[in-house]
């Protein structure tokens, strides 16, 4: 592809955006490892109450309600952060995205973010976007906004900054 490729495209964070990036990039949570803390608060409240370790239980149904709300928290974590998004101060921004031979970037209201494909440590192609890994973080971008040679274009730059 040329050096002098540019793509510049423009999407809107909405709801079908927030849940598209949360589906793609979340983690699936494992049955008994994702409701540890909650089962070690509730073992815990019982046997403070069980054995009356203190002289109220108020503390003992305390972790007994902790770990209520922590299994909730894992069993509702898509609703929740969705919810959280669709009222942020971003909702509804539009965000304008550029892809170029030095790297991509976004720019929305506040935020302009430029990536060189150096810094890029992953580029994982999903069904439905690319994410972005960037040591610990990750960066969505859907592929309803692309097109097949901006696709392309991104493939074989990353791929060219991970050999030189």
């Amino acid at each position: 592809m040329s050096k002098d490729f540019e793509f510049t495209t423009e999407y809107t964070l909405d709801k079908p955006f927030f849940a598209e990036c949360y589906d793609q990039t979340s983690q699936p949570t494992k049955f008994p490892h994702a409701y540890l803390k909650g089962i070690l608060f509730l073992i815990f409240g019982v046997v403070l109450l069980e054995f009356e370790l203190l002289p109220n239980g108020y503390v003992g149904w305390f972790f007994i309600v902790l770990s209520v709300i922590e299994a909730c928290s894992v069993y509702f974590k898509r609703t929740w952060w969705l919810w959280r998004q669709t009222i942020s101060s971003s909702r509804g921004s539009k965000v304008v995205f550029q892809v170029n031979a030095d790297g991509v970037r976004y720019k929305s209201g506040k935020v302009d973010r430029s990536l060189a494909w150096n810094e890029i440590d992953q580029l994982e192609q999903t069904d439905l976007g690319f994410i972005l890994h960037l040591g610990k973080q990750r960066q969505y971008i859907s592929k309803s906004c692309l097109n097949a040679e901006v696709i392309a274009f991104m493939v074989e730059q990353h791929a060219a900054s991970k050999a030189s």
